[in-house]
């Protein structure tokens, strides 16, 4: 028996269950009635992000990257606990209620999202869903933004993606220049390892001048010697 999800108004007003297949994947923009997803975003105390892989078998976006974790909210269930749910199944984390917080509903095509946020450890064991998802990896917010607009990130509306960078680089004051910083310093070593390089180069170019110099001195010194010495011998 094909499983059934709630679904809703546009304004959230409860209207039945619909099997999923009745769900169009964001491709309908004047959809009868809504299903409920959740979207969650996993960052840990370095302030980078987990992003998922698709499985390449899955039917809607296979092989792109994606946020965290994500699903349909099951019918009879809060969206709350859907986000659980989820990241749960999907990379293995087990989240406490206290320490996740929605930042976002969000009407797209024919689903209410709610996007949910949680902190968890660098040294999380993460245990994947294998037939949903076939790697994740954390990467920086230079990273990530970069990567969200491109053709292997799962599609969405920019001014989502705007709202979400807005409020990682605002509210959480997450530096997305990170990897530029890093790229500097490691372009400022370079420059000085030439510097170096090249006041070696300098050095070795002065020493060698002065080295001419001083042998032109004695060479200078010793033909006005012989030639004391020729003038005295002469004067005998």
């Amino acid at each position: 028996m094909e499983e059934l999800y709630d679904v809703f108004t546009r304004d959230g007003e409860y209207l039945g269950t619909r099997p999923i297949t009745d769900h169009n994947h964001y491709n309908n923009d004047n959809p009868e009635f809504y299903f409920k997803i959740v979207w969650i975003l996993l960052l840990n105390e370095n302030n980078e992000i987990l992003i998922q892989k698709r499985s390449k078998n899955l039917k809607v976006h296979p092989g792109k990257w994606e946020l965290s974790s994500s699903g349909h909210v099951n019918s009879g269930e809060n969206e709350l606990d859907a986000a659980l749910r989820e990241t749960k199944e999907e990379v293995g984390v087990s989240l406490d209620k206290n320490n996740i917080r929605l930042i976002k509903t969000y009407i797209h095509k024919d689903a209410i999202t709610y996007t949910y946020i949680a902190r968890i450890r660098n040294n999380t064991n993460l245990t994947l869903q294998k037939e949903e998802v076939d790697e994740v990896k954390w990467i920086s917010l230079y990273e990530f933004k970069n990567l969200i607009y491109t053709d292997d990130f799962v599609p969405r509306n920019r001014e989502y993606y705007e709202f979400l960078l807005n409020y990682l680089i605002v509210d959480l004051k997450i530096d997305d220049r990170n990897i530029i910083k890093r790229n500097n310093i490691e372009g400022l070593s370079k420059s000085m390892d030439q510097i170096e390089k090249d006041n070696n180069v300098k050095e070795g170019i002065e020493l060698d001048s002065s080295l001419k110099i001083i042998d032109f001195v004695i060479a200078v010194l010793i033909i006005l010697l012989i030639g004391i010495v020729v003038y005295c011998i002469l004067k005998m």
